[in-house]
């Protein structure tokens, strides 16, 4: 007596559609993330450099006079560099508000098609 198998491939082929727009939300969101984590982590390294900069000024300095200018330069960097990464988180921000509002409308466009057609 034998079996018959029963055919999984629509289910199947129904599961990748439905699940689609979520792979592509999850892909969105592991890019925004990495650059996120990137953008942090330069962030932290030149926190870390103005850390040590300043420490050299300290141990390097002869006089109050000359560390004081030396701080104020390397303040006057940092602040110059902060502000140069706060326009990036900016721009990143940005560019992951209008990616994910195109794939909000992406699915949402897609999800408006199949109710119509099954209508």
């Amino acid at each position: 007596m034998t079996t018959k198998a029963k055919d999984f491939t629509s289910y199947f082929d129904f599961q990748k559609r439905a699940l689609a727009p979520l792979f592509e939300l999850n892909e969105f969101a592991v890019r925004t993330f990495e650059r996120a984590a990137r953008h942090g982590y330069e962030t932290a390294g030149e926190a870390l450099d103005y850390s040590i900069a300043q420490t050299r000024a300290a141990l390097t300095a002869k006089d109050p006079q000359q560390l004081a200018a030396r701080q104020a330069q390397l303040a006057t960097e940092f602040v110059g560099r902060q502000t140069e990464r706060t326009n990036e988180w900016l721009k990143i921000a940005a560019q992951a508000q209008a990616e994910m509002g195109k794939w909000a409308q992406a699915a949402n466009d897609e999800l408006v098609a199949t109710v119509r057609k099954s209508a």
